[in-house]
């Protein structure tokens, strides 16, 4: 450990604030030149200099690309690049804090900005851990996720008694060393593993400027923190975490002008959007996670999510004009438009457009408005363009956008367009281009091959089933393509793997198909004529499509859930899954059409007068039930504004059936695609709640 503490003398030449800056503006401009889409210039100007900025504008660049399509050699690719920008950035902020010559801010202490720099790339090498598809690696990224927040904690802290300062009238407005409870952890942090040797078990005094710090990282059997934990280590570790109470740093600057608080050099402005950044990700992101496994492993970071603190903070971050402004930008439009966008209950009271945690839709639309002048040629504000028209369901607008815009210099950036394309034709009920559209999608990403081909057989279906009375030949090579695509998937399913769990949607997909398999073998039938309810339909559901979709698309939706439609309509009188099935997907357009009472009774009727013991067993889809529920409280949401109705009985009655879907107290499958909505709605509730007084 040595290494990282020897005097800055010894460490080559001394730093230069002016050249520094330079250094930050150089890769600022490079990466606004990435999201603007010219990649060529980016990537030329981040191999000019080895900067510790130049280390991580090269780390962030592949990061972004292997996000943007998630590919598991760009994520190896990116983990690489940050690991080397994380063992700069640590002797940068080292040397920084001796050097007489390097930048010093009225703010914050020497070297904070190489310390965010070094959050930063931490930040980023976690979620690539995460995404690996290793369990191994993707503790060591939770632990590594966990010392980004204590760093990006502290410097928080240090922003608050700054302003504390400023705001009681201190002659002192300057911190030259950080106070606080933050004050230790923000430069305690354990060193990367060092590739040159081994580090030792002797502490240098920062290590042990904080108590906290000390105690909450985990420390491997040989007293070592850098040590890296092998497998068995890692696993033990989650199975036996030290719970302690999460630190809560409340910022005091939420609504005030920077500049008038001394945040106005470069380098500041630097720190501060950074920090907000990334602890307003970190806030929002893990405020939507419901898997009991990651809520367990989360409890190593030390805090939970904050929806409203954390899209503030990113709020926040997006009103300057440099690359920390954008990436809040696309942070916050992708929240709203998409996962936001994709949830059911969201406030409805007269203050909903300020609600930062539901969808400020005039702030939206100014905020794109904004990041489309500043970055005319990105295909990514142009996509988020296409997802906001489609929050207004306004489809049709959404893919001429995205058909236009399907050309890109970044290759992750085609990839999400096209399954923005995929998902919005799916929406649209245009079957053709559908199919084309998932295949298309098949060529350019691994991702998830299985969803893919299924995507593409169920549209054929949908095609098969337009022309089977009237066009048999046609409807002949129709079902041939809904079989091959349909039978493609399953062995595909397992490639990719989070946690080293199956996706989601192979599990269903595997399940799904098995059922028709063994019903094509039972019933001596072709595989598309023993399909029932429209698994079309079941996708837009699952994709919340139906939100999407104006009066006359959900009409149409309607008229494909139609028996008639299915070839074999008579043998499914008797079979729960299909005639529950069948009855949550009408149930859920005619919601949507406004038609309650209609839903209530297809609900009530078909699926909660059974008990829910019957939806379960062999290639039963068991997620049928905790769905209706879910549904029954969208349903008593939508009513309490009703005249007639007891507004307060129907908020707390939406309540209700809520905790009961929340604690279902059993796996189903496809839990994690309802869980982001019991969570937002049960927020949307509880502040509904607060704001009536009840």
């Amino acid at each position: 450990m040595n290494r990282w503490f020897r005097p800055a003398a010894n460490q080559g030449p001394k730093m230069l604030a002016e050249e520094e800056d330079r250094h930050l503006q150089h890769v600022e401009h490079a990466l606004l030149q990435l999201l603007n889409d010219d990649i060529a210039e980016a990537d030329r100007i981040l191999k000019q200099h080895n900067s510790s900025y130049h280390h991580l504008g090269r780390g962030i660049s592949n990061f972004i690309a292997s996000m943007l399509g998630v590919e598991k050699e760009l994520l190896k690719d990116a983990a690489n690049t940050l690991h080397l920008a994380e063992n700069k950035t640590w002797e940068d902020m080292k040397k920084a804090q001796a050097s007489p010559t390097a930048y010093k801010s009225t703010i914050y202490p020497p070297g904070t900005e190489y310390l965010l720099c070094y959050a930063i790339s931490q930040l980023t090498s976690a979620i690539c851990a995460v995404l690996s598809g290793s369990v191994t690696e993707a503790i060591k990224g939770f632990y590594k996720l966990r010392k980004a927040y204590l760093t990006l904690d502290g410097i928080m802290d240090i922003e608050s008694n700054y302003l504390l300062k400023k705001r009681t009238g201190s002659r002192d407005g300057s911190l030259t060393s950080p106070v606080g409870h933050g004050s230790g952890q923000v430069f305690a942090n354990t060193p990367p593993p060092s590739s040159h040797g081994n580090t030792s078990n002797n502490k240098s005094e920062l290590d042990t400027t904080d108590e906290k710090t000390s105690h909450e990282i985990p420390e491997s059997s040989n007293g070592s923190a850098g040590h890296e934990a092998d497998a068995s280590e890692l696993e033990h570790d989650v199975d036996n975490l030290s719970l302690h109470n999460p630190t809560r740093v409340e910022s005091k600057l939420l609504e005030i002008d920077p500049a008038s608080v001394g945040i106005t050099s470069h380098t500041d402005i630097f720190i501060h959007s950074g920090t907000r950044l990334c602890y307003g990700i970190l806030l929002v992101v893990f405020s939507m996670i419901e898997n009991p496994l990651f809520n367990k492993i989360l409890y190593i970071v030390g805090f939970k999510g904050d929806r409203e603190r954390g899209t503030r903070y990113l709020w926040q971050a997006a009103r300057f004009n440099n690359f920390n402004s954008a990436i809040a930008g696309i942070a916050l439009l992708g929240y709203y438009n998409g996962l936001v966008g994709f949830c059911d209950i969201l406030p409805t009271d007269p203050g909903a457009d300020e609600d930062l945690s539901g969808y400020p839709k005039a702030k939206c639309e100014v905020l794109l408005a904004d990041m489309r002048k500043r970055y005319p040629e990105s295909r990514l504000w142009k996509m988020e363009e296409a997802r906001m028209h489609a929050y207004n369901r306004n489809l049709a607008a959404a893919i001429k956008i995205l058909a236009d815009s399907s050309n890109s210099n970044m290759k992750q950036i085609v990839v999400i367009n096209m399954f923005e394309m995929s998902l919005t034709s799916m929406f649209l009920l245009d079957y053709e281009l559908c199919a084309k559209c998932w295949i298309q999608c098949s060529e350019l990403s691994s991702w998830s091959p299985t969803l893919y081909a299924y995507l593409t057989g169920v549209a054929y279906v949908e095609m098969y089933r337009n022309v089977r009375g009237s066009d048999p030949t046609t409807a002949a090579k129709y079902k041939e393509k809904a079989t091959e695509y349909i039978r493609k998937g399953p062995p595909l399913a397992g490639r990719q793997k989070v946690m080293n769990r199956d996706l989601p949607f192979d599990v269903y997909i595997v399940r799904k198909v098995a059922k028709w398999e063994e019903r094509a073998k039972a019933w001596k039938v072709d595989l598309a004529d023993v399909i029932g309810v429209s698994p079309y339909v079941e996708m837009i559901f699952f994709w919340g499509g139906l939100k999407k979709q104006d009066t006359e698309l959900l009409e149409k939706t309607l008229d494909c859930l139609k028996w008639e439609r299915v070839s074999h309509a008579e043998k499914f009188t008797d079979d729960l899954d299909e005639t529950a099935i069948h009855a949550i997907l009408n149930a859920a357009t005619a919601r949507n059409l406004g038609r309650l009472g209609e839903a209530t009774n297809l609900l009530t009727s078909q699926i909660l007068s059974h008990n829910r013991n019957e939806f379960k067993g062999h290639l039963k889809d068991d997620w049928i039930c905790p769905y209706a529920h879910f549904e029954m409280a969208c349903l008593a949401w939508n009513e309490k504004d009703l005249d007639g109705e007891d507004h307060e009985a129907k908020v707390n009655d939406c309540y209700q059936w809520l905790e009961k879907t929340q604690k279902w107290g059993e796996e189903y499958v496809l839990n994690s695609r309802i869980a982001v909505k019991v969570s937002t709605a049960l927020n949307t509730v509880k502040r509904h709640k607060k704001i009536m007084g009840m």
